[in-house]
């Protein structure tokens, strides 16, 4: 699958000193680290990487609020980055897809990224695209009904190619070379845009890129359950008892009360005070702290990682013997992923209303420490309600994490956040249309296009497999990596199929650029 107006703060040592993540939102949602979003997430830790490009360009283009509206002629400023420093005027040009979470600086000027070490072996001139309702893309002044409803992929689709026209002509480029990049939902963009505007490039390279948006992703926590039995027998036991165990305190008022003290948690859940929502929204918070881990695990993305945030770590927190009950373990794994990232360690917030205020507010947080940020989290729910589904239920079958987190919870969200109108039959006809449109993962077809996906990503099952040789649309299934890892700078002691798949993507790359 989907970043950023952040200042780059050199290392560890300085991690969450402007932390953006609001205090009553969850470590993820729906996946998305609530905090800078699917690909910048926690990208500030890195120590190498000392000031962006001092060339850098930013600037904005004139886009249409509508693109399929004849009737509708306003205009909004879509913000862009440019970076010449690898330009040998060979009119090869690479744009890398921002998606749901406001553009910064460090996806156009890290030179240790994958695609700007690329950018520089082949001489690329290189931009970034913000992604529109995102950061400073702004068709109206905030996200409120009906405004919100031009943000969708379709309409971001044809932001990429009226871009990409524009620079065209403000750049005078000659018969260019055009290579789009993406991960998560903006690899999803990546792919798309192959798909439906080929003339405009050469090829793409769609990193961890959803194709199969379906509505009820409970194989999202299949994969989490695998990864962690594969880690661990002992860990999956565990954790599938911890969730047991706490799914059936929630159950009696003595059990809540019990939960209160086990997680600290804030508000506490008092008699006739809380409700099913409150139950439900306890449960997905406790199950993103496990989503964060494995869908991140064995990656270059930051110091928490590289210092061993991983399902590895995970499952020995969850096997520690000289901790008897097993959902103590579950609070202690919580506060070492916690540590690890720099958050705060202390009362555990639990209060679905309290969320849900915050991502009812449609205004942009301009003056927060991360200015649009927060206001990402609803756009992110908003691209979700509307056309992409993904909701991460546990709800089906037999799992680990039992029968907590169910549809319901996800669809009232969205009701909640957006009005009355915007319920179970809005959300799923809308969800399916984007499948009908698109055509999903199984018929997804595309000349010039590179699909890594990271075997231990929960995601990867959303990716397309079809391989067309012929064609050179080439998916990958990366072994023992995870979301993007193919994205991030390498790293001593990285999953060993990384190194292979990159010289894949490489060798494609010089093929769509007709490099011998």
């Amino acid at each position: 699958m989907k970043s950023l107006n952040l200042l780059l703060v050199l290392g560890a040592l300085f991690a969450h000193s402007e932390s953006a993540r609001h205090p009553h939102l969850p470590p993820y949602l729906l996946g998305r680290p609530t905090e800078h979003g699917f690909v910048r997430h926690g990208d500030r830790f890195f120590t190498n990487f000392d000031t962006p490009a001092p060339n850098l360009n930013r600037s904005t283009i004139s886009q249409k609020v509508d693109n399929f509206d004849a009737n509708n002629n306003a205009m909004y400023n879509q913000r862009y980055w440019y970076n010449p420093t690898f330009t040998q005027n060979k009119n090869i040009v690479f744009l890398m897809i921002q998606g749901e979470a406001p553009a910064t600086d460090t996806w156009i000027s890290n030179p240790n990224y994958q695609y700007l070490q690329w950018a520089k072996e082949f001489g690329a001139d290189v931009f970034q695209l913000e992604h529109r309702c995102f950061g400073q893309s702004r068709p109206y002044p905030d996200t409120s009904m009906p405004g919100i409803k031009v943000c969708t992929m379709t309409q971001a689709l044809a932001d990429i190619h009226n871009f990409i026209q524009q620079m065209n002509r403000r750049f005078n480029f000659q018969n260019p070379k055009w290579i789009t990049f993406g991960g998560s939902y903006p690899g999803t963009l990546s792919a798309l845009f192959r798909q439906q505007y080929p003339a405009d490039t050469v090829g793409a390279v769609a990193s961890s890129a959803p194709l199969d948006w379906t509505l009820d992703f409970f194989e999202y926590a299949m994969v989490v359950e695998d990864v962690l039995k594969k880690t661990s027998v002992d860990c999956w036991r565990n954790v599938n008892q911890a969730f047991l165990n706490m799914q059936q305190l929630s159950l009696t008022k003595a059990g809540i009360q019990q939960l209160n003290t086990y997680f600290n948690l804030v508000p506490a859940f008092v008699d006739g005070q809380y409700t099913q929502h409150d139950i439900d929204n306890f449960f997905a918070n406790v199950y993103s702290f496990f989503q964060g881990v494995v869908q991140y695990t064995y990656d270059g993305r930051n110091n928490a990682t590289l210092n061993g945030l991983n399902a590895q770590q995970l499952c020995n927190k969850m096997n520690d013997a000289t901790v008897p009950d097993v959902i103590t373990r579950v609070n202690n794994t919580i506060n070492w992923i916690n540590q690890m990232n720099g958050d705060p360690v202390g009362p555990f917030q639990n209060s679905y209303s309290d969320m849900m205020t915050v991502l009812a507010n449609a205004s942009y947080d301009d003056n927060s420490a991360v200015p649009g940020d927060i206001a990402a989290n609803r756009g992110w729910m908003w691209l979700c309600c509307n056309e992409l589904g993904a909701l991460q239920t546990t709800d089906q079958g037999r799992n680990i994490f039992q029968q907590t987190v169910p549809l319901g919870y996800f669809i009232d969200m969205c009701t909640d956040m957006f009005g009355a109108d915007i319920g179970i039959k809005y959300v799923r006809d809308n969800n399916k249309q984007t499948l009908y449109k698109y055509k999903g993962a199984d018929n997804y077809q595309a000349t010039n296009v590179v699909l890594p996906n990271g075997a231990f990503d929960p995601w990867h099952v959303l990716g397309t497999y079809n391989n067309d040789t012929a064609n050179h649309m080439t998916p990958l299934l990366i072994q023992g990596a995870a979301h993007c890892s193919d994205m991030y700078p390498t790293y001593p002691g990285e999953p060993t199929d990384l190194a292979k798949n990159r010289a894949i993507i490489h060798n494609e790359l010089k093929y769509f650029l007709g490099i011998s």
